[in-house]
């Protein structure tokens, strides 16, 4: 029977790591949309060039994630996600002061740095570091909170934009990252490798070192690459342009966009429900019961496109299987491969999963001009269910 879920004593340190993620993801990721319209208005901004901001920080986390995920096994998180906030301070108020759509990219080279190394990967070695055995459920937790920044941030960034306007929001968002973010990054004990021989309990080697014997874990890191880069190709590309979608098959506009806001609660239930009884099963087969409902809801999607109940059955079905997959995505390697070189591991599958999110919204918007509508979603079923099929193959290789 699994033990009792408590947060001893990184309790507090875990509520504050949760609130800078939150930050994070909505000061750097999510506020882009809202101020788009602002940055076309004064630079003259279009959209393409606003989001290619984003495109560049995640490019530049590819490039870093290998080494900097060495160096998280070696020396621990604390010092880089401290650096990392100084970083993303620096790249906002640089951000704030643009002048061109070259001034303007080029600080996402600089944005990108601090959102690696405090972000995303770091953040889950963090967790892994702390809280040893309970990880997963922690992980699943703390991307459960994560999932409420776009909430929280769209609403803020807009109401900051039109009382300050867009380069006083930027410049706030700054400041939190040095007086809110980095203090709750000093708080990360620092990091010391422990030896197996000090491991207290029985059968903590063998977590630390994973289910996969070093035999067959190159061909198991390629399938678990593969899945989760496909799917994750169109839970980065298609969600951008669901509107769009559900628009041109019929539904108006104030229906689709109703239809589209759904997808937040679904993802918070999917991740609330993994958190809690995800530990059940083990969570290569969480992440391939999600990845089923992929292709299912692009195919129903594209069956009927112009209803209403089923476009609500898409957008609660397709989002609750990405906030599943979102969960395994962090722990699932954790699992196969052990606590030992996981931020090793982690940096490596970020290449080419960041590589593939950098490049889905400019794919997905090709798709639909070049296909269709239709033809959009029977791709995005056809790539998911390659990604269905890798990790059908990846359990089948830890079953034998």
């Amino acid at each position: 029977m699994p033990r009792p879920f408590r947060l001893p004593q990184h309790g507090p340190l875990l509520a504050g790591l949760a609130l800078t993620r939150i930050i994070g993801w909505g000061s750097i990721y999510y506020s882009p949309s809202v101020l788009a319209a602002y940055l076309d208005r004064d630079l003259g901004l279009g959209p393409a060039v606003v989001f290619s901001g984003v495109t560049i920080l995640l490019v530049t986390g590819a490039a870093l994630s290998p080494a900097l995920g060495r160096h998280l096994d070696q020396r621990g998180t604390r010092q880089a996600m401290c650096v990392g906030a100084v970083i993303a301070a620096i790249g906002l108020a640089l951000l704030s002061q643009a002048q061109g759509p070259v001034s303007y990219l080029a600080t996402w080279f600089v944005i990108g740095i601090g959102h690696a190394m405090q972000l995303a990967n770091t953040g889950n070695v963090t967790v892994a570091q702390l809280m040893g055995e309970r990880t997963r459920r922690v992980i699943g937790l703390m991307m459960l909170v994560t999932g409420l920044a776009s909430s929280v941030f769209w609403p803020l960034t807009a109401a900051l934009a039109a009382a300050y306007g867009w380069r006083v929001c930027l410049l706030i968002f700054a400041a939190i990252q040095l007086f809110v973010v980095l203090p709750i990054h000093l708080a990360i004990p620092r990091y010391r490798m422990k030896p197996a021989s000090e491991t207290a309990e029985p059968g903590q080697v063998k977590a630390d070192e994973g289910r996969v014997p070093p035999s067959a874990r190159r061909a198991t890191f390629w399938l678990m690459a593969l899945s989760f880069s496909a799917s994750g190709l169109v839970s980065w590309g298609l969600p951008l342009h669901v509107i769009g979608l559900m628009q041109e098959a019929g539904l108006s506009n104030a229906t689709a966009v109703a239809i589209a806001t759904l997808s937040g609660p679904a993802t918070l239930v999917a991740r609330a429900i993994d958190a809690v009884a995800g530990h059940r099963l083990p969570v290569e087969r969480v992440a391939l019961g999600g990845l089923a409902l992929g292709p299912l809801s692009c195919l129903l999607m594209a069956l009927a496109p112009g209803s209403a109940p089923v476009a609500v059955a898409f957008i609660l079905l397709f989002n609750a299987a990405m906030g599943v997959i979102a969960v395994a995505r962090a722990t699932l390697p954790l699992a196969l491969f052990g606590r030992h070189g996981f931020g090793s591991m982690l940096g490596r599958l970020a290449v080419p999963q960041n590589l593939t999110f950098a490049a889905s919204p400019v794919l997905f918007a090709l798709m639909i001009e070049r296909i269709g509508p239709s033809g959009t979603l029977y791709m995005s079923a056809a790539i998911q269910f390659m990604a269905l099929l890798a990790m059908f193959a990846l359990v089948r290789r830890l079953r034998a």
